[in-house]
């Protein structure tokens, strides 16, 4: 079994939040699941992880917040290196005064209004693969060290500044980066990426600006930052293939409102000098691009219906070899029985323009008080050079259980 680099904070961490369970009160939750990937020579995964979180307010104005977990993937698969590791999740000081909230650590901001994917929720890299299997973008999003002032004026304006001092790319599938079934890039040659370096010059920074007008929430947003995946150059010289990041502004908005029984969210964003890969040749162009969307939910009942709408363009002149626009339905439809203590849900994510799906449907029971069994099946199609073509052999049947204390 390969064992991870152990890093001191990471232990430092899980040494403070066992020593602060004998004084204050301690969440978490144990988890483990097995996966059947069909499609793929019959692959079989368990993967568990042990979370333990801690919050402590010292003061009205002063609250601390820790979270580490022990992650773990075990495959029958000869070739795959079964890996376990601790995580560092969230550690970070909150400052509340009467005019400003300020937030120092390692941790994760939340923005945009729209679910599932966000077109303004750049401060914080992805797991792909939790974001297929977890169904939820918050369980995906990566910490990052960062630095965020909030000066507000009442309920209803904010402002918040962040600066993220280090870049930390997105990754496909965390617990388990080699031979992972969510990496989609194969190459026969060896990649050299090419990290930003962690100097001043490459810091990441941005601000939103919130308020409220007549009933509506909106928001306007700016972040200078990397692109979360590299795209891809062959260099012929040195037999290699070259893996850059781009540095790339986003100018966004959101706003939600309730009209009758509906929740009407929507969110926008424009990206400059972002990095585009060619589909044809091993290359990449550089170009613009704006991605936009409107989100309906409402709840009837025990059910539960949310549909987004998620328009894209690119936006340069420049053949990639596949379509500049992409056009995504996506649906969430959830039913309670027996006093919540049963719930099957469905998920359904479209792209119109290349025909390709995803669909996840899960049933999910409460045993006893605490300890959830979900069961889930998750099925790709697609043809396309899209990202949710890349998929199409990633089917799966997977069972959880989740026990929660």
């Amino acid at each position: 079994m390969k064992i991870k680099e152990i890093k001191l904070s990471t232990l430092f961490l899980w040494f403070v939040l066992l020593f602060n369970s004998f004084a204050f009160s301690f969440d978490g939750n144990f988890q483990t699941r097995g996966l059947f990937y069909p499609d793929r020579e019959e692959l079989f995964e368990i993967r568990s992880s042990f979370l333990l979180e801690n919050r402590v307010d010292f003061k009205p104005w002063f609250v601390s917040y820790q979270s580490c977990s022990i992650e773990g993937v075990f495959s029958n698969k000869k070739e795959d290196n079964n890996e376990v590791f601790p995580k560092l999740n969230d550690i970070s000081l909150n400052f509340y005064f009467p005019a400003m909230d300020v937030k120092i650590g390692y941790s994760k901001v939340f923005w945009g209004k729209l679910d599932y994917i966000s077109p303004v929720d750049m401060v914080n890299p992805l797991d792909v693969s939790k974001l297929f299997l977890e169904g939820e973008r918050k369980e995906a999003k990566l910490s990052v060290p960062l630095l965020m002032f909030s000066p507000h004026w009442g309920r209803e304006c904010r402002l918040d500044f962040i600066l993220v001092p280090f870049f930390k790319k997105g990754t496909y599938d965390e617990v388990k980066e080699k031979n992972s079934p969510f990496d989609p890039v194969f190459f026969p040659l060896p990649v050299e990426k090419y990290l930003p370096s962690e100097n001043i010059k490459n810091m990441e920074y941005g601000s939103r600006f919130s308020g409220v007008f007549k009933e509506i929430d909106w928001s306007l947003y700016y972040f200078r930052g990397f692109g979360d995946f590299p795209s891809y150059c062959l260099d012929i010289d040195l037999n290699k293939i070259n893996a850059v990041y781009f540095r790339n502004d986003m100018f966004g908005y959101d706003f939600e409102l309730v009209w009758g029984k509906w929740g009407i969210r929507g969110e926008g964003a424009l990206f400059t000098g972002v990095g585009f890969q060619d589909k044809v040749y091993l290359n990449y162009h550089k170009g613009n691009s704006f991605t936009g969307g409107l989100g309906l939910d409402r709840t009837l009942g025990d059910n539960y219906l949310n549909f987004n709408l998620l328009y894209k363009k690119i936006l340069i002149e420049e053949s990639i070899g596949e379509r500049k626009e992409e056009i995504t339905l996506m649906a969430n439809i959830e039913r309670k029985f027996s006093y919540e203590k049963k719930i099957v849900k469905l998920f359904s994510m479209y792209n119109l323009i290349n025909d390709s799906c995803f669909l996840k449907g899960t049933f999910s029971i409460t045993w006893w008080e605490n300890l959830w069994a979900d069961l889930s099946v998750g099925v790709f199609t697609g043809e396309g050079e899209d990202n949710l073509s890349k998929f199409k052999n990633n089917d799966f049947f997977e069972a959880k259980f989740k026990y929660s204390f």
